[in-house]
């Protein structure tokens, strides 16, 4: 297509409406096909960004045995979590700037992993959270909190 042949989203919709409404039969697999494929529309703006990983610092190529905790930051819209990895506990702050900072309740911080249930905490009137007995792996982080959210990459521990 060239440029002027391009649809709006409001006409793509539209289309779309019309297409369903005239009795299309539509599998719940393609739907939910869809609505996953429609989600993945705004994942960069939507996931943080990791400003700190302790383990990619110069010297830290080859690790010493587990020794030293893993410090993480990710940051997104003045929104900040700082993670320290010691042993199978994890530690974290949720540090946040207007919006974020004024909200009445606490932050929840999710943990979740590809293939396991995901562990749940609230953070403190501070933002200071506690998570025990996280396994090596790959993991998220989710943190919602009156309205917001953000996504961490997901991170190898």
């Amino acid at each position: 297509m060239s440029g002027d042949d391009r649809l709006t989203d409001d006409e793509l919709l539209a289309l779309l409406g019309e297409a369903v409404a005239d009795g299309a039969a539509v599998s719940e697999r393609r739907r939910t096909a869809a609505r996953a494929a429609f989600t993945w529309r705004s994942v960069d703006a939507e996931l943080a960004e990791l400003l700190h990983d302790s383990a990619l610092d110069a010297g830290a190529a080859v690790r010493s045995g587990g020794e030293q905790p893993r410090t993480l930051a990710f940051g997104r819209s003045g929104i900040t979590l700082e993670v320290e990895i010691d042993g199978d506990a994890l530690l974290g702050q949720v540090i946040g700037t207007g919006e974020a900072a004024a909200a009445p309740e606490p932050a929840t911080v999710r943990l979740e992993r590809p293939d396991a249930e995901a562990q749940v905490v609230e953070a403190d009137a501070a933002g200071f959270f506690r998570l025990s007995g996280v396994a090596t792996g790959t993991v998220r982080l989710v943190v919602e909190q009156a309205g917001w959210s953000l996504t961490t990459p997901w991170v190898a521990l």
